[in-house]
């Protein structure tokens, strides 16, 4: 029978490497919340071993974001939590900035779903064998990736001012 204990951050950390080995390229405790960064390729395993160990029992995603980290890529991560055990683990996992495809977790976790078509739309990262990669928040004609470090804010193009320069105004009018 599992406890009903939260697992503290250096007993995440042990049975996660005991698992994933050198596939586990990070571990920090960041306020008694396991962080692990993991290798692409092992992303899926890990969050359905988080979901499915006894242990673990992380059963409830609460959000999967994109972190643009300029030249080294986009950061995936995505929080899941244990309504029984009572602790949370962070996973990351970097895409490199030629290559933004990440594999879906809405299989594993449904909640993912919406977080990873955000994630899509805002950063430009394509989710494989996501069920429904169309867009949640922005309209269809909407042009760029607003949350990605390369995205031109509007507010920050210099443009010409279409009027009369302030004080000008008044000398022509006279």
């Amino acid at each position: 029978m599992a406890s009903a204990l939260p697992l503290p951050p250096p007993e995440v950390e042990t049975r996660v490497r005991a698992q994933f080995g050198d596939d586990v390229l990070a571990f920090e405790d960041q306020f008694g919340h396991s962080v692990v960064t993991v290798s692409i390729e092992r992303y899926r395993e890990l969050m359905r071993f988080l979901r499915d160990e006894p242990e673990f029992a992380c059963d409830y995603c609460d959000f999967t974001a994109g972190v643009d980290r300029g030249e080294a890529g986009i950061e995936i991560v995505t929080h899941v939590f244990s309504t029984s055990h009572k602790h949370n683990v962070r996973v990351k996992v970097v895409l490199p900035a030629d290559r933004l495809v990440c594999p879906t977790i809405s299989d594993i976790y449904p909640t993912a779903n919406w977080h990873e078509r955000e994630t899509m739309e805002m950063f430009g990262v394509t989710f494989d064998d996501h069920p429904m990669p169309v867009r949640l928040l922005l309209a269809e004609a909407f042009e760029g990736h607003p949350l990605r470090k390369d995205f031109e804010l509007m507010s920050r193009v210099v443009k010409p001012w279409p009027g009369a320069v302030e004080g000008e105004e008044e000398e022509e009018e006279e």
